[in-house]
């Protein structure tokens, strides 16, 4: 059996060097770690989990963080992954972030002094920089919904670019030509991907990007409504609007509602998530339905290779595809009927 020595020789490194590319407990050049991943490949060295589990006793339980439980969106995600974990024998430590880059840190550290066995985040603040010191405590990560520049764990992405391509799509395909955004907050990753995803359709039907189309709000049915209440005072008012998140379409209906005209009649909407209210608004909402359950069990089934040091000695990111699916806020009960 291939040890760190044997590795170290291959690659021409200190078994120094193979330790700190194995735990990620200190800077190491592309390099060097190139070389030392491939010689651990050609030798098919795995670390030994026995020892891992000497040098850290498991606790069977996992710390999940999210932005804000009170959106069923998230509350869906915990729910799942709660459930997922429970399937194999482990306890989930919810943790609320309210969307605060210093909560999520300070979540860190207390799940950390609790000796989880490892982490889940679903984070909007924190960057690879901030989750390196938990993988230096051994301590693997999971990141769901969109990946992080230059990270070194493992990750669940959706496709959201996709995603608004599809929900774009649909509303220009139901003869829509003026197509305002309700946005999430611009800084992450996962808004900028659906931006250009809607941009991106706009151009491709050879339709003009307006950027006065576009508002922002924070994921909430109230920012939903102040946004689409702005777009609704245009003198150029849009004749669909394509919300980032469900609880802002379900708020941009309100408004419509509220101004005297009709969903989809005079004005259609669409949102993104797919969160089980959208059955239940009036009219039913269109929406790009995100693969909770799947993407919730994928995480707990990578985290768990983490934590038995059975993965793969490079970290992944898995891509996800939503689903639109088609209801009466973008179509109509009469051209829904004809669809089906």
């Amino acid at each position: 059996m291939p040890t760190m020595r044997d590795v170290a020789q291959l690659a021409g490194v200190s078994t120094a060097t193979v330790s700190h590319v194995i735990n990620e407990t200190r800077a190491v050049s592309e390099d060097l770690r190139g070389r030392v991943v491939a010689a651990m490949e050609a030798l098919s060295y795995r670390p030994n989990a026995v020892a891992r589990s000497l040098r850290v006793s498991e606790t069977l339980t996992i710390g999940l963080i999210v932005p804000d439980v009170e959106i069923p969106f998230f509350a869906r995600y915990a729910r799942c992954i709660e459930s997922a974990a429970s399937e194999v024998g482990y306890t989930v430590i919810l943790c609320n972030s309210n969307w605060l880059l210093e909560n999520e840190l300070r979540y860190l550290d207390h799940l950390l002094a609790q000796r989880v066995d490892g982490l889940i985040c679903i984070s909007v603040s924190m960057t690879a920089e901030h989750v390196l010191p938990v993988l230096r405590r051994n301590a693997p990560v999971i990141w769901l919904e969109e990946g992080r520049p230059g990270q070194r764990f493992d990750a669940v992405v959706l496709n959201n670019m996709k995603g608004a391509v599809d929900a774009t799509t649909h509303l220009i395909e139901c003869g829509h030509r003026r197509i305002g955004c309700i946005t999430g907050p611009v800084v992450t990753q996962l808004a900028r991907d659906r931006i250009q995803g809607y941009r991106h359709t706009l151009e491709q039907h050879g339709l003009v990007f307006d950027p006065d189309l576009m508002r922002g709000g924070d994921y909430t049915a109230s920012s939903g409504y102040e946004a689409a209440i702005q777009l609704l005072e245009r003198p150029d008012r849009p004749t669909a609007i394509f919300a980032f998140n469900d609880m802002m379409a379900i708020g941009a209906i309100r408004a419509i509602n509220e101004r005297g005209m009709r969903v989809p009649e005079d004005v259609a909407v669409i949102g993104f998530d797919g969160i089980g209210l959208t059955e239940h608004t009036c009219p039913p909402l269109s929406t790009i339905a995100q693969p909770i359950p799947r993407m919730s069990g994928i995480a707990i089934s990578m985290l768990l290779e983490r934590i038995n040091g059975t993965g793969p000695l490079d970290s992944r990111t898995i891509i996800v595809d939503p689903q639109l699916i088609i209801r009466q806020s973008t179509v109509g009960m009469h051209a829904l009927r004809h669809v089906s």
